[in-house]
């Protein structure tokens, strides 16, 4: 019977050592290398955002990144303008693996030390080329990063594996000059695509917008968030200055671009529903030993027309997104989740070594800082989707349900008009007799507008909108309440009858006034709502009623044989 792990376990932490123990270390194979390239830097973008930050940890004001700007060259470039290295510097750090100097450094965005790797995977050549101020000589590497490893080649001591070659050579510029240049050579087909294909290459652009540390720049939806809340997109502001450097960009399609932050709400489409919900609190992490404070800052906001790469939020932990399209565990209501898009900084004293996992694109969900930013924001998320997603989405199904319903009701009465008016001129008259069954004028008139603003919505008239589409409902950006915006076909219905337009009115009167008026004095069809035979303004029941007031008015002689025939030929039309 096999021992009970536990118990294995507690007699291994007793057990004292023999005196000739012989000390185990890990011993390192080439088959690491593969697999950390491979599995952390899975995406282009993400691999240039690894060396940008890398140019920003060495000191760098400017970094540039050159897409083949000579068509002819099969070359991509990262410059910056940091520290530099010398010879020692390469060897030491560049090409130190796991044991990064930068590792608790809250100044870096550095922990691991791998970022050496994050550009090897996507060229047949990197050639590195850097140099420090004060030194006349500028050192060149190139470096190789095989694509795939036999057998043989991944159990080689990674001590031993060749990784490529390094010299030194006189620099020709002045001496204070201080750079660090990775130029990438022989291509693989994804960054081919980026500098051969105008799409491809501003579709990867759009990607880094949105991922690297670059300032916030004025957008409409800064501009509505700082309306809500000044202190949030102040503080904002000078954190992202602060973690951030320009970023220029050069291809042959475009040259010496200034990249600049991609937020949501600059696209033509990317509209929100509502006010902006502004996130700001500040969480306590307390242990024994360890108090921190850790900031939660940035705002929700309800998608108008969800777009899935905008569904969720972006994360970001020293300004550099670490999760994109992150709900942070809130699995419930999918249908209602794509509405939601926003943008969380976490700031404070992070735990970002233990927060942030080895790729950078993920949260560890075993920080003790993930659960207390995870715990706030999910409900932050939950309030947000029942208050601000789903009750103004609620709203607008009403509002629409309300205006088809009235649509549906004027099309029947429509057709039962259209009856009227074709019977009338066949036999050459004009116009209606009125009716002389009672009268309506002390009844209050319930119109379209009138409803729909008893439902919350603002409501305006656009005597332009007509056609398939006489309404229009839009969440607006500011404010509470679904703006709807209506054609006169709906908002004052008019229908031609027997060579005349008359004008459809809904009021509600007496139940034992008359269901249903015919006027000439104005010309008028007046439905009463409150008569039984009609009842509310969506009932098809009003058109029945209309057919049989019609058919008694119009009847071809004065026997109730022609006006029961009559009565059914316009209710035929229904």
């Amino acid at each position: 019977m096999a021992p009970d792990p536990t118990t294995v376990r507690n007699l291994a932490a007793e057990a004292v050592p023999p005196t000739d123990a012989i000390p185990l270390h890990y011993t390192a194979r080439a088959g690491l290398l593969a697999e950390l390239s491979r599995q952390t830097y899975d995406s282009l973008y993400k691999a240039i955002r690894e060396a940008v930050l890398n140019g920003i940890d060495a000191g760098a004001t400017l970094v540039r990144l050159d897409f083949g700007s000579d068509i002819a060259r099969d070359e991509v470039i990262v410059e910056d303008d940091g520290d530099g290295m010398d010879l020692d510097g390469l060897r030491q750090s560049f090409m130190s693996l796991g044991g990064s100097a930068k590792y608790a450094d809250a100044t870096k965005f550095g922990r691991i030390g791998i970022g050496s790797l994050a550009l090897l995977t996507y060229a047949r050549e990197a050639v590195v080329e850097t140099k420090r101020a004060g030194r006349t000589e500028v050192v060149e590497a190139h470096l190789y990063h095989p694509q795939t490893l036999d057998r043989g080649q991944r159990a080689q001591a990674l001590g031993e594996f060749p990784a490529g070659v390094a010299s030194e050579r006189p620099y020709e510029g002045p001496a204070d000059d201080h750079f660090t240049r990775v130029r990438l050579v022989g291509l693989n087909p994804e960054v081919r695509a980026a500098v051969d294909d105008p799409t491809t290459f501003y579709g990867l652009l759009e990607q880094l917008r949105r991922v690297l540390p670059l300032p916030l720049r004025e957008s409409r939806l800064l501009d509505h968030l700082a309306a809500q809340d000044p202190e949030l997109v102040a503080m904002l502001r000078a954190h992202a200055a602060e973690w951030s450097v320009p970023i220029r960009v050069r291809s042959p399609f475009h040259d010496d671009l200034d990249l600049t932050r991609r937020t949501y709400g600059d696209g033509d489409e990317e509209t929100w529903t509502g006010r902006l919900h502004p996130i700001l609190k500040t969480l306590r992490v307390v242990r024994p030993g360890e108090r921190r404070e850790v900031t939660v800052a940035g705002f929700l906001a309800s998608q108008q027309r969800a777009a899935p790469e905008w569904s969720g939020l972006t994360a970001r932990v020293q300004n550099v997104a670490v999760e994109e399209r992150s709900f942070f565990d809130v699995t419930a209501d999918p249908g209602f989740r794509k509405y939601i898009t926003g943008e969380v900084f976490i700031l404070g004293d992070v735990d970002t070594d233990r927060l942030i996992n080895i790729n950078r694109t993920s949260f560890n969900r075993e920080s003790r800082d993930y659960a207390l930013v995870q715990r706030f924001i999910a409900a932050e998320i939950e309030t947000f989707k029942r208050t601000r997603v789903a009750q103004p989405q609620r709203q607008k199904v009403v509002v629409r349900r309300a205006i088809e319903d009235r649509r549906r009701l004027l099309d029947a009465i429509a057709n039962v008009a259209r009856e009227a008016d074709r019977h009338q001129r066949s036999i050459g008259a004009r116009g209606l007799p009125s009716s002389n069954n009672g009268s309506l004028r002390d009844a209050d008139e319930v119109s379209l507008m009138d409803s729909l603003d008893a439902m919350g919505a603002e409501v305006v008239l656009d005597q332009e909108m007509s056609g398939a589409a006489p309404y229009r409902i839009v969440a607006p950006e500011q404010g509470d309440r679904l703006r709807v915006t209506v054609g006169p076909a709906l908002a004052a219905p008019r229908f031609d009858v027997a060579g005349a337009t008359y004008a459809v009115v809904f009021r509600r009167g007496d139940p034992d006034a008359p269901a249903v008026l015919i006027r000439n004095r104005p010309r008028q069809i007046v439905f009463n709502l409150g008569h039984k035979s009609v009842g509310a303004p969506s009932s098809s029941r009003a058109p029945f009623a209309l057919a049989l007031e019609l058919a008694y008015l119009l009847r071809a002689g004065h026997d109730e044989e022609s006006l029961y025939d009559r009565m059914l030929e316009f209710v035929g039309v229904l």
